[in-house]
């Protein structure tokens, strides 16, 4: 074949490609549907590209009907935000010939190194710090906290705390959540060691009740952990988790109560080995609108071994459904348990209700302190306004000049029970009684996942009061 015949082949077959890709594009067209010819990501200056698009229900050649494309650009523009490294996204498309498509993404990247001076105070929760311990500064912890939320631009969390006052800290933690090429495995480090000389060792009245020496270390602390960690798809992980504890307290204790580290001991060492999963399909999870949420844990701390061998096991479980009602109301609902299988637990790893985020609103004061629990919380809320990505002048940062705020009229009511209590314990009377809370409230939500809940609520004692929050109730 000479050089004029090759020219004419290849001219032939370029032209008939040419017009089998047109009428393949056309074709698309014709049936609401585009394809994905690439994605391009701005905004991202240490964030890497593989990141953002890990977290994208489409991937590039995709082709996606036009009637679905408003459903699957909500979702990954979601999906990117609560990844926590972004204060804003947007996910758009560009045609750029019939039937081929660019999806452009853009975000605006949080600050991720934070060297912040510690000042905080160490309660349950705010209520607890501002009236039963009468704002005391006593119960303040100073120091450097430094975290790196975003290292090496892969989404890794290094952190670093040194920490005096009432609670002497030192911890590091580093949080790689991807070490192989699927971007599906992770691994979790994590170390820490305290010293008090104040702490709580039981509950009188469902109050909890500390002792102190002002001049001794009370418990000295060590514990470690390992995670590993399987992300399966975009909205479900597994965790698998081993910890180990060890800790020493003064005969202080002893002479108080026989039930707070294993085997009624000054000093002890022990395991616990977890199992975690989680499947979360909210919108945003700092403040959720929609979606859901669910999780389970099974917990096994002990495992019989150590110089004071004991096994407990227990079961914990939550559920959280949210619901648009309209462009301006939402409600929510959740249900929370607890089982465990042994009737006698020290108190350093007993707990029932009143701690972190497990209390019924009303009861902000009080621990129930019991093997089982069970909760039940419904919301209602009304959207005052939100203001989001207005430009606030003569400020340059990006991570900073644009607002997000969003205002919510609530009215809640919880239930709750508490059942097995601690033998130990003394007039722990909200156990085995049903317990109730009611009120109404303004929650404050803004960038960064900072939330302010400003509640009014009354409990089936008859109490009522004001009560202050920074997180999301569920």
């Amino acid at each position: 074949m000479d050089r004029y015949q090759r020219s004419i082949l290849l001219t032939l077959l370029f032209t008939l490609s040419s017009f089998a890709l047109f009428a393949q594009s056309t074709d698309t067209v014709s049936k609401g549907r585009f394809v994905v010819s690439d994605i391009l990501i701005t905004g991202n200056s240490r964030t890497k590209a593989s990141v953002i698009k890990r977290e994208l229900s489409f991937k590039k050649g995709d082709t996606i009907r036009i009637a679905d494309w408003p459903t699957i650009a909500l979702r990954s523009k979601q999906n990117v935000m609560n990844t926590g490294l972004f204060n804003f996204t947007t996910v758009d498309t560009v045609h750029i010939s019939t039937g081929q498509t660019l999806v452009t993404i853009d975000v605006v990247e949080q600050w991720y190194i934070f060297p912040i001076p510690i000042f905080q105070v160490e309660e349950r929760n705010f209520n607890t710090w501002w009236v039963q311990d009468h704002r005391s500064l006593d119960k303040a912890d100073y120091g450097m906290y430094l975290s790196d939320n975003n290292f090496l631009g892969e989404k890794q969390i290094l952190r670093l705390k040194a920490q005096f006052g009432y609670t002497q800290q030192f911890g590091a933690s580093y949080n790689i959540p991807y070490i192989n090429k699927n971007q599906n495995s992770g691994l979790q480090f994590y170390f820490n060691s305290s010293t008090n000389r104040e702490i709580p060792y039981t509950s009188i009245n469902n109050i909890l009740t500390y002792v102190t020496t002002p001049d001794n270390v009370i418990k000295h602390d060590y514990s470690g952990t390992l995670d590993y960690t399987y992300r399966q798809g975009l909205y479900n992980i597994h965790y698998a988790e081993v910890d180990f504890y060890s800790s020493k307290v003064a005969d202080t204790i002893l002479k108080l109560t026989n039930d707070y580290l294993p085997g009624n001991q000054t000093q002890a060492n022990f395991f616990e080995v977890k199992y975690y999963f989680r499947r979360d399909m909210r919108d945003y999870s700092p403040y959720p609108l929609r979606g859901y949420y669910i999780d389970f844990s099974i917990n096994d701390y002990g495992l019989g071994l150590m110089k004071n061998p004991f096994n407990i096991i227990y079961l914990q479980s939550s559920f959280h459904k949210y619901w648009a009602i309209s462009d301006k109301f939402f409600y929510s609902a959740m249900v929370e348990g607890k089982v465990s299988g042994n009737a006698q637990q020290p108190y350093y790893i007993q707990r029932g209700l009143g701690y972190s985020n497990d209390f019924i609103r009303g009861y902000e004061y009080n621990v129930i302190d019991g093997n089982n629990y069970t909760i039940v919380k419904n919301e209602i809320k009304y959207q005052l306004f939100s203001v989001s990505e207005q430009k606030i002048p003569y400020l340059k940062l990006r991570q900073f000049n644009k607002t997000f705020l969003s205002v919510y009229l609530t009215a809640f009511s919880d239930w709750g029970y508490v059942g097995d209590p601690d033998p130990f314990v003394t007039g722990n009377t909200l156990a085995n009684t049903p317990l109730w809370g009611n009120g109404f409230g303004i929650d404050l939500a803004t960038y960064y996942g900072l939330v302010w809940r400003f509640e009014y609520s009354f409990n089936a004692l008859g109490q009522n009061g004001f009560f202050l929050h920074f997180q999301a109730v569920m």
